[in-house]
């Protein structure tokens, strides 16, 4: 799955391959992440899909190292702070990675890197001899207007093709031991026709599905210079048949809010009272928890692990228009309700504000 859009087309992908038993891998960039924080780890913790960091604006092909080294970090440090997960995954645009890629993602303790298909509609891992990073070649399939392109709906889409024709390679890939689709949520999972086809893809009997780890035991090993590269690209610029906004889109898609049942406490809040909701690995929430613990204040804190956690944060949440603090939206651990206030993320600004609370 890959996301930069909005996140109802991605909410209704999760739940239907969560309803089917899917393991998925979402890629997404780090802003994107920050920007949706709180669906984010709604649909982590919904469903058991791992995320995947990516630089959709740049292609890491010839790019020097430090660079692609500071990105690769800085995506993983971002992605981390709001979800407290480590990603294992990096890619960039149009999957492409040179040397460099390999050495920053060594570098970061990356296990895996996009790659643009080599093996036609069949994916291959690949094993540089000098590396210990894995090179995942995804699905690609070819276009007679537009070259190759990997097994997705928006490279269909965006080379005129149809969902039939999305549908006809999709399961005429199935002949190949191993195979990659994509989706792009914003189109596979909210537009009608191309929902449609994932769903009858979903519910094929013969597919085994794994998660990344099984899926990803290397099949070719190989020094980095004998391992093919496939720098095809030629559709920068869409020419879909039918533009998205002429897409319909599904019926009913699944909003994130649809994900957790809800409940009604009562959230008031009285006097010098806290109320911390993290995910206990965060930088800023370790902080904030030593700062309460080394100030003698009581508070009351609720895991991202813990049943009902969203549905509770969003009962205190939805009292408040923004938060203050690092993130006004909410987007950052620790969120924390202090007597009639609420804050997102933690540094000195909202230490001195709750120290004047807390008087």
């Amino acid at each position: 799955m890959i996301e930069f859009e909005g996140t109802e087309g991605l909410a209704n992908f999760v739940n239907q391959i969560k309803e089917r038993d899917i393991p998925g891998l979402l890629i997404a960039r780090a802003e994107f992440v920050e920007e949706n924080c709180e669906v984010i780890n709604t649909l982590l913790e919904y469903h058991d899909i791992e995320i995947a960091g990516s630089t959709p604006s740049m292609t890491f092909w010839d790019v020097e190292y430090e660079q692609q080294e500071r990105i690769i970090r800085e995506t993983k440090e971002k992605i981390y702070t709001c979800t407290g997960k480590e990603i294992r995954v990096m890619s960039s645009r149009y999957f492409a990675y040179d040397e460099n890629t390999l050495k920053a993602a060594q570098a970061n303790g990356i296990e895996y890197v996009l790659a643009r298909g080599t093996t036609g509609a069949k994916a291959t891992i690949y094993k540089p001899e000098e590396y210990d990073v894995k090179i995942f070649s995804v699905s690609n399939v070819d276009s007679q207007s537009w070259g190759t392109g990997s097994l997705c709906d928006y490279s269909y889409w965006a080379r005129e093709g149809t969902p039939d024709d999305f549908e006809k390679e999709l399961f005429g890939a199935l002949k190949y031991d191993k195979i990659s689709p994509v989706s792009h949520t914003y189109l596979g999972g909210l537009k009608q026709s191309w929902n449609d086809v994932y769903l009858k893809f979903m519910d094929e009997p013969n597919i085994e599905w794994l998660d990344l780890d099984t899926f990803g035991q290397v099949d070719i090993t190989l020094p980095f210079q004998n391992i093919p590269d496939n720098r095809e690209v030629l559709y920068e610029t869409p020419h879909p048949s039918t533009p998205l906004e002429e897409e319909e889109n599904v019926s009913n898609p699944c909003a994130v809010e649809d994900i957790t049942e809800k409940v009604s406490i009562d959230v008031t809040l009285e006097d010098n009272e806290i109320v911390v909701f993290h995910n206990g690995t965060g930088p800023m929430c370790i902080e904030a928890l030593e700062y309460f613990d080394n100030m003698g204040y009581e508070y009351t804190e609720y895991l991202n692990s813990e049943e009902d956690f969203y549905a509770t944060l969003d009962s205190y949440q939805g009292n408040f228009e923004e938060s203050e603090g690092v993130s006004q939206t909410f987007g950052f651990y620790p969120i924390m309700f202090v007597e009639d206030r609420a804050f997102s993320g933690y540094d000195d600004d909202v230490k001195d504000e709750i120290d004047k609370l807390m008087e």
